[in-house]
């Protein structure tokens, strides 16, 4: 599964009337600057909420997401993230007289039922009949399902209203460098 979060064009309107302003070279470079100096910010924190709600490993979560920066060119950035659901074992499940407790979705849960094959990787299972087999696999969340929800999509959506003042900082820097001299 992959899912890939863009940037909406509100703040390109304003951009625009800048490339009028000090040119379309200069406007671009540092438009482009901007979104990728926000954009990292936003890709940690979208990180972190993302390792946070979800209590996904946070090496797991660096693993499947990716910063793809933005050029002259493009001048989009966007979060790209990979994988599938992740096996209940990655969440500590441990094994109880009731069923199986792991602490996914920033809680521990009861898993009723359930139970813990060490022989295929700690992996947790239950049955789906009254009969011994057959059994199936209880999952826990993937990253890029988590990275539309909640506090993840928020901490992404924050970047847009920054951009446009870096944007405007670094545009006004060959001003104020010519009036100095």
């Amino acid at each position: 599964m992959r899912i890939v979060l863009t940037e909406p064009d509100n703040v390109r309107i304003r951009f625009e009337a800048a490339c009028f302003r000090i040119g379309e070279g200069s406007a671009r470079q540092a438009f482009s600057l901007a979104l990728n100096k926000e954009g990292r910010k936003a890709f940690t924190a979208h990180r972190r909420a993302l390792a946070e709600q979800s209590s996904i490993p946070r090496g797991a979560v660096t693993a499947a997401m990716k910063f793809k920066a933005s050029t002259r060119s493009t001048l989009e950035t966007r979060i790209i993230g990979t994988g599938r659901h992740l096996p209940l074992s990655v969440f500590g499940a441990k094994q109880f007289s009731y069923g199986v407790r792991a602490k996914v979705w920033g809680r521990a849960q009861t898993f009723r039922s359930a139970f813990v094959v060490g022989r295929f990787g700690g992996n947790v299972f239950k049955r789906t009949s009254n009969a011994r087999f057959p059994i199936e696999q209880l999952w826990g969340p993937a990253v890029p399902v988590e990275m539309l929800r909640d506090e993840a999509l928020a901490a992404w959506e924050a970047q847009h209203r920054k951009v446009l003042q870096e944007a405007q900082r670094l545009m006004a820097l060959p001003f104020s460098i010519g009036m100095r001299k």
